[in-house]
């Protein structure tokens, strides 16, 4: 029976870059001769802690529909960390594509490619061996990196280091702001002086201010001169 490949690539935020996936990828593909469709690849830029990846998530409705018309498919994997960082939910996931017919390779590990059927039950048990480990070692690796993080915070904490956004005071106020607002009297609306602040920054190529930021602004420049 003929298979038709898919590959789902996923990076954990939107700075990362599906580079070395597509590099890796396509060494793959390559040697193995396959014939995989751009259309076919489906990139996300989405946190594996969870399944809230809706491209993944109509992926695995498409595969598991093609199986139920007959259509047998085949899902690549860089690597296993790129269908979940959730033991549970990876091997839900692992389990619904196979049990509907899907198979599935994990290109960076030759172990975990559930078309090799030749020997069938030594493959299966190897198969399920080698996913229970990686998957679990996938969970513990995230687990240790957000205690690291929740760590290295309590520690910056207790020297003093201060989270979140930093404190703005008068001097952090644009040059083209306080200019405006020195020579403002009482006649002007805020709509005008935030025009005429805003064309100033525009001349300068800087970026404008939101009516918001505009706001907070005012409050502080209220506060700081007396």
């Amino acid at each position: 029976m003929e298979t038709t490949y898919y590959c789902y690539i996923r990076c954990s935020t939107v700075q990362q870059s599906y580079d070395r996936q597509y590099k890796q990828l396509n060494d793959f593909i390559s040697k193995e001769g396959i014939k995989l469709p751009q259309e076919n690849i489906v990139c996300e830029k989405r946190t594996g802690k969870n399944q809230d990846r809706p491209l993944f998530k109509k992926l695995v409705e498409d595969l598991q529909e093609l199986e139920s018309k007959g259509i047998h498919c085949c899902l690549l994997l860089i690597e296993l960390s790129r269908m979940g960082r959730s033991y549970q939910l990876t091997k839900d996931t692992w389990n619904t594509l196979t049990s509907a017919g899907v198979d599935i390779v994990v290109t960076s590990f030759p172990l975990l490619d559930t078309r090799k059927k030749d020997n069938g039950a030594v493959n299966m048990m190897l198969t399920d061996i080698v996913f229970a480990v990686l998957n679990y070692l996938t969970e513990q690796e995230l687990n240790e990196k957000a205690d690291r993080c929740n760590n290295g915070r309590e520690v910056a904490k207790s020297k003093g280091v201060k989270f979140g956004r930093k404190e703005l005071t008068i001097k952090d106020l644009p040059k083209e702001f306080i200019d405006v607002m020195k020579t403002a009297t009482d006649t002007e609306t805020k709509t005008a002086l935030l025009d005429s602040i805003n064309g100033k920054l525009m001349r300068m190529n800087k970026k404008p201010l939101s009516r918001g930021t505009f706001y907070n602004y005012m409050e502080l420049y209220k506060g700081g001169v007396k």
